[in-house]
């Protein structure tokens, strides 16, 4: 299905006093970082506006008020579609943060226990600042983690057991939008997740309940994530909320859960190709990127694609009236391209991971508010690619309908880090890991609708 709707003609938005004060204050602090005013204000700033800007129509609504670039969060925003571009296939320097929110350093892998930092979204790429750390430690993960092995394991016996499951679960619970397929953490889409993945990445027993149990409680119940976040995770740690008075304990537990696993039973300590990354290292390393990122981004992008949560409430815009299920039982499901591009279709019109960020390693000139503003090296820059994925100059007067059809679909997608497969060595490595999953798992609960449920019943979902 493709939408011919025409496109609403796009009224104009004066930018709110807060808007302009926020980005004014925050272009003066950023040309200015050692002013006692940005030292106290500008943390602040970060802090709140960091996790606020994570809603996915934060972003979209500041570029239509402000313009391409402006300042949120203590970054630079460059919001066209080519500076994103850029960024996202050239050498990167990093520092601690996910997107626009800040993170904790001494919670993360493994400085948590006073050793270095093996954090792959915090070290830079080795042609942006010399140092190998980034290449080497990614090169780890590959070799032992996200290989053919693991990709062979998706087509599988086991792998094709627990998505059969997961179709059981689809009929037996109720799947619309909140429904307990999708919020349950003991059947359902959670679970599912955690099974497949951990079979997947480190061939893990998924009829193993205890471990199930335990990484389960680790990245959802006790919603692990929140861990690495500044601020927050020390206030849930405080106060116990959501069990994280615990949660280091846990950590370590799902560490030794990892470093026993098959795919590290061969694990060569010390390798200089990996520069002596430990076992241990990569457990740690591990248990941040399933928490922060690989259970994270296809939990949303399958509630997304089946309907559990309408699209985001764009400014000026009807795209949270579209219901992706209608389009998902119009699809060929013996097409699996065309799975995928509906897929992408929905990770562009709400994409999982919304931004990403770099640090200037020179002074750079950009024009802001009808200026030409100059920040020094060392300035934080956001790398927004939901902004890119809904920029009208580059995808048409249609980007904000839904549309899997659409030219240039799958080349010029930044859902993972990427310029469709192009990039500067940051891609999302477990990329095809996850399409694979997500795909076959569209496919077999898509053919559970057509069969189980009626069309009157699929409409009101």
């Amino acid at each position: 299905m493709t939408s011919t709707t025409p496109p609403r003609q796009q009224p104009t938005y004066t930018a709110s006093l807060i808007d302009i004060w926020l980005n004014n204050f925050q272009i003066w602090a950023l040309q200015h970082p050692e002013n006692i005013f940005s030292k106290v204000l500008l943390p602040i700033i970060i802090f709140i506006e960091g996790l606020v800007a994570n809603l996915p129509t934060y972003l979209d609504q500041k570029r239509l008020v402000l313009g391409p670039n402006f300042c949120c969060a203590g970054q630079v925003v460059m919001g066209e579609f080519e500076a994103i571009e850029t960024a996202l296939t050239s050498p990167q320097a990093r520092t601690w943060r996910l997107g626009t929110t800040a993170l904790e350093a001494n919670h993360l892998p493994n400085q948590d226990v006073g050793g270095r930092n093996v954090f792959l979204l915090a070290l830079s790429d080795q042609e942006a600042t010399g140092n190998n750390d980034h290449e080497a430690f990614r090169r780890c993960v590959q070799d032992y983690i996200l290989n053919d092995s693991s990709i062979a394991r998706q087509q599988d016996a086991i792998a094709r057991q627990l998505i059969e499951k997961l179709a059981t679960d689809y009929t037996d619970m109720p799947h619309g939008p909140g429904g307990a397929f999708f919020s349950e953490d003991e059947r359902g889409w959670k679970r599912f997740l955690i099974e497949y993945i951990h079979y997947v990445l480190f061939q893990l027993d998924p009829n193993d309940k205890a471990t199930m149990d335990l990484l389960t409680d680790l990245h959802y119940t006790r919603q692990g994530t929140l861990r690495y976040f500044a601020g927050v995770s020390t206030i849930l740690e405080e106060l116990n909320i959501f069990g994280h008075g615990g949660i280091s304990e846990l950590i370590d537990q799902a560490a030794t859960i990892y470093e026993n696993s098959p795919v590290l039973a061969s694990f060569n300590e010390q390798s200089d190709g990996y520069n002596g990354m430990t076992r241990r290292e990569l457990a740690k390393l591990m248990i941040s990127v399933l928490s922060i990122a690989a259970l994270q981004g296809p939990l949303h992008l399958g509630q997304t694609a089946m309907g559990d949560r309408p699209l985001p409430a764009y400014k000026g815009r009807n795209t949270s009236e579209i219901n992706p299920t209608h389009y998902w039982d119009e699809l060929d499901l013996d097409n699996r391209e065309s799975v995928g591009l509906y897929l992408l279709e929905c990770s562009r019109l709400w994409a999982p991971v919304s931004a990403s960020h770099k640090v200037a390693t020179d002074a750079f000139t950009l024009t802001i508010a009808e200026r030409y503003q100059t920040f020094p090296a060392g300035t934080k820059i956001l790398i927004p690619m939901s902004l890119g994925l809904l920029d009208e100059n580059f995808w048409g007067p249609t980007t904000y309908q839904f549309d899997a059809n659409r030219e240039n679909l799958c080349p010029y997608h930044m859902g993972f880090h990427s310029v469709g497969d192009r990039s500067a060595g940051r891609i999302c490595p477990g990329k095809d890991v996850a399409m694979n999953m997500l795909i076959d798992v569209t496919i077999a609960l898509g053919k559970v609708r057509r069969s189980t449920f009626s069309a009157e019943n699929r409409e009101q979902e």
